[in-house]
């Protein structure tokens, strides 16, 4: 009797496809977005360090920095994983934990996947880079921390979902590894508000998820700023709904692990 060919340790029972989707390299979309900005007359400072807030009588007048103080009337900020440092400046306490998010790539391969792939059962996700290198990643590390890398269980956790989900790349070696700072809100969902100081707005909370949401935020976050008023698809991410216990009930991937 002929034996059945394995594929794993988890039968595929369904799968999704969605034939319009793809992958964009972070990089070129972040200059993409900065060039736009430079376009439109916006000033872009790099190597340029926040070392504090000026605000008097409870209303933002600027932000220090390394290269001096800058003035503004309003303020926005959107730092990802230094979201609770920055804020902290301000004299604010955000209900967000930043986390470590690793992140791989193997050596070259001849093309392999056309797309991307997610795997649920072992929460594993994978595509192949334009140099041919297969990026992959899955849990966030399970600890809170600033340092831009991870520990070695949640390599092998990831090796071993990539591994039940597509044997044949237990083969290829592992080129490098490196790790990034994840803000990670209490319910999984992000925080696009005012704050308490006049002035000073707030974008943050996105739970890794805030690079594919970089279009939508932006917008939501620009109408913010110019009015003063939350756009209508943003009204439910309140800095106060945690405070008031109206947190968004939706798929739960906020920073608890058990919930993650």
């Amino acid at each position: 009797m002929r034996r059945q060919p394995h594929y794993g340790i988890f039968p595929i029972k369904g799968g999704l496809y969605q034939p319009r989707a793809g992958t964009a390299r972070h990089d070129g979309v972040a200059w993409g977005y900065a060039r736009g900005a430079d376009m439109r007359g916006v000033d872009l400072i790099q190597n340029c360090e926040v070392t504090g807030f000026r605000i008097e009588q409870g209303a933002v007048r600027g932000v220090e920095t390394s290269q001096g103080f800058i003035a503004a009337g309003k303020v926005g900020v959107a730092v990802a994983g230094s979201s609770g440092r920055v804020m902290a400046m301000a004299g604010l306490r955000l209900p967000i934990e930043s986390h470590v998010l690793q992140a791989f790539v193997s050596e070259g391969l001849k093309p392999v996947i056309p797309g991307v792939i997610t795997f649920g059962a072992g929460h594993f996700y994978i595509s192949q880079s334009d140099k041919g290198g297969l990026v992959f990643g899955g849990d966030i590390d399970g600890y809170n921390s600033y340092a831009q890398r991870g520990n070695l269980p949640v390599v092998e956790d990831v090796a071993e979902g990539g591994m039940a989900l597509m044997p044949m790349i237990g083969r290829a070696r592992l080129l490098r590894s490196w790790g990034g700072i994840m803000d990670m809100s209490m319910d999984g969902s992000p925080i696009i508000d005012r704050t308490p100081v006049d002035g000073l707005f707030f974008n943050g909370g996105w739970c890794y998820g805030g690079f594919k949401a970089t279009p939508a935020s932006g917008f939501a976050f620009a109408h913010l700023l110019a009015t003063g008023r939350p756009h209508a698809t943003a009204t439910a991410y309140r800095l106060d709904r945690f405070a008031r216990g109206h947190l968004l009930d939706e798929r739960g991937a906020g920073a608890q692990p058990n919930l993650h």
